[in-house]
This record gives structure tokens, C-alpha cells and sequence, in this order.
């Protein structure tokens, strides 16, 4: 049986021209607009940065109260082989 897992995520939102940072932050969602790209550290801890664009067909950003949601799941191709999803600020593994 898979252990589940909860961490807290919260967002920057860049601004136009603000790059992100090379030394990211674990559990941030780094979000730019302009690129309509998101970068995070992977959420089981690995250090892995994951990069997911923001489009349609790919995956979705909902931002409510400072709080993301982006669908769908995010299945690592990383050595962690991680699952989860980001649901209003919280990911959960699945």
C-alpha cells in the first residue's frame, strides 16, 4: 500500500520580466503569465525542478484566494517516479 502525503504549497506569481529563481524554494509554485509556465522543486523532496506549461491540453492553473489548483495530476518522469496533485494550495500523493 502507497503512503499518502500531504505538503503545502503556495505560490509567486512573477512578474513581466522576473525570471525564476535559480535557487527555487520547496513547496512554491512559481508562476509567469508571459511565459504561461509554471516551475516548482518536486514536491516528494527529490529536488528535481519540474516545469509544466500552462495551456490548454496540457495543464490548467486556477488561482482563488492566492491559492493554486492546477490539473491535471503531475506524474514525475524523474528517478522519484512521484504523483500528485495540487488542489487549492495543498498536493496530494497518489
Amino acid at each position: 500500500m502507497k503512503t499518502l502525503k500531504k505538503v503545502l504549497i503556495s505560490i509567486k506569481i512573477l512578474k513581466l520580466g522576473e525570471p525564476i529563481p535559480e535557487n527555487m524554494e520547496f513547496g512554491i509554485l512559481y508562476y509567469s503569465s508571459e511565459y504561461k509556465s509554471s516551475n516548482h522543486l518536486c514536491l516528494c523532496g527529490c529536488g528535481h525542478e519540474c516545469y509544466l506549461p500552462i495551456k490548454e491540453n496540457e495543464w490548467n492553473l486556477i488561482i482563488e484566494n492566492n491559492k493554486p489548483t492546477i490539473t491535471p495530476s503531475i506524474l514525475q518522469r524523474f528517478e522519484c517516479k512521484s504523483h500528485y496533485i495540487i488542489n487549492n494550495r495543498i498536493a496530494n500523493f497518489v
